[in-house]
């Protein structure tokens, strides 16, 4: 039996359910391994590619829910963030910056569960550093969640909201980041991206295929269909399960996912120094 394969079906079913009940926590989940068995730069691209089919999951049951100011205030610095974190990346060691985020992400993360009040993350500027922070984080590990969970969670937003207005920050924002790594290149590797001239006048979803599938030529087949089976399974469960979930679960998985991914990109950092 493929034991890998069944790991990554096993890891991206579970993140695929976590964001399908609470709005995050799908790239948390799933990029490491995913990055582990693909490589860093297809890695990242393929999580993209699957958090943009969860996003649209979730929005098309709770888009009534989603605060359209909150999620704008949030997307406009994420995606002003994302081309220069793509350039920088070319020249700076990735290890390091990720050490760097996800140290800050713990901290901030342990603050919330200590019932500190952040208040940093109130008003405008709050809005502007959650949203930056994800942009970054976005385009060196496809995890924008830990800093916008930690904004919800400062919020104590309803789940149902919180769920639907990540969604509509995220699927921009995955849309955009997806699409400077396949013009730009894979960050660390530094390899451009292989991608349909943007200048050709075809159809959008002709032109939405054609980056899906410069996402994920070349890679091995079999971790991919493994990857999308958990992603089906998942976004099944997520679905079946996603209103029975009470609001403090809700925060809960909130709260360590952004402490998940701050740790993951902690340890990721390290290894890559060492």
């Amino acid at each position: 039996m493929d034991w890998l394969g069944v790991a990554v079906l096993l890891v991206v079913a579970v993140g695929a359910a976590c964001q399908v009940a609470s709005g995050l926590g799908f790239a948390l989940v799933c990029s490491p391994l995913l990055v582990l068995v693909l490589g860093h730069g297809p890695g990242v691209r393929v999580v993209l590619v699957m958090s943009i089919v969860l996003n649209v999951v979730v929005l098309v049951r709770s888009w009534r829910h989603v605060r359209v100011g909150d999620a704008l205030r949030l997307l406009v610095p994420a995606a002003l963030f994302v081309v220069p974190t793509a350039l920088l990346a070319q020249s700076v060691r990735t290890p390091l910056l990720s050490l760097l985020a996800g140290a800050v992400v713990v901290v901030a993360t342990l603050l919330v569960i200590a019932r500190r009040e952040l208040r940093w993350l109130d008003g405008a500027r709050g809005a502007v550093a959650a949203g930056a922070a994800s942009g970054v984080f976005n385009t060196l590990a496809a995890a924008s969640g830990p800093p916008v969970a930690l904004f919800a969670a400062q919020r104590r937003w309803p789940p149902r909201v919180m769920s639907a207005t990540l969604q509509a920050f995220s699927l921009p924002l995955n849309l955009v980041t997806l699409g400077v790594l396949l013009l730009v290149g894979d960050g660390a590797s530094g390899t451009p991206g292989s991608v349909v001239d943007p200048a050709d006048p075809a159809d959008p979803a002709a032109g939405a295929a054609a980056g899906v599938a410069a996402a994920v030529a070349g890679l091995p087949l079999a971790p991919l269909a493994w990857a999308v089976a958990g992603l089906l399974v998942g976004a099944g469960v997520g679905v079946a399960l996603g209103h029975r979930v009470p609001a403090p679960v809700v925060r809960a998985v909130a709260l360590g996912v952004a402490l998940l991914g701050g740790a993951t990109l902690v340890t990721s950092g390290l290894a890559g120094l060492l």
